[in-house]
């Protein structure tokens, strides 16, 4: 993902939001910005609250005022989201102008996104077979994709108002992505 976000020539002073704490992207994005904010999802803290150093987020329902960020982040997120669509809503909102979404979900070659799961009334409905991934977090086979995405995704995050692409990098594969990144861009 780095080699995409090279190619987009942000300030070093851009103001970065990345919706985990830990990782390969977190110390890139550390090393190379000097205004970055983390974020998790805990069951046990308030949206807006703090677990140490790093902010509770539901990308759901952020907490941040409107244009407060010039790049967001990712890396095997969106597909845990029950609603995709409010997220992708929410993060165009937290964009200033001419602001990028990067990120990376499982992405199947062919064929429309495979919904998996949904809330019903409070409830977690499985429509095919749970898949669970794993996080740093909660452990291996702990958290629930709700979908399996197929190229339609462009569509979804056209509809939340971004300019969309699906990027290739030619870095080394390694575990995560298989080396396409998806760019939603907010107009300026």
């Amino acid at each position: 993902m780095g080699a995409v976000l090279v190619r987009l020539a942000l300030s070093r002073t851009a103001a970065v939001f990345e919706l985990s704490s830990r990782g390969a992207l977190c110390r890139y994005l550390r090393r190379t910005f000097a205004r970055v904010t983390f974020s998790e999802l805990w069951d046990d803290v308030a949206p807006g609250e703090f677990r140490g150093r790093v902010q509770c987020q539901d990308v759901q329902q952020l907490t941040y005022p409107d244009a407060s960020f010039d790049l967001v982040t990712s890396t095997e997120v969106f597909e845990h989201v029950p609603d995709d669509r409010r997220a992708f809503s929410e993060v165009y909102r937290v964009l200033r102008p001419g602001g990028r979404l990067v990120f990376t979900v499982p992405l199947m070659d062919a064929g429309p996104t495979l919904e998996r799961a949904e809330i019903r009334y409070g409830r977690i409905v499985h429509l095919v077979t749970p898949e669970y991934h794993g996080d740093r977090l909660r452990g291996r086979g702990r958290v629930l994709a709700f979908r399996t995405y197929g190229p339609d995704i462009l569509d979804r995050l056209r509809a939340a108002g971004f300019a969309a692409s699906l990027e290739r990098i030619e870095e080394p594969a390694h575990a995560i992505t298989d080396g396409r990144v998806l760019v939603g861009r907010k107009a300026a």
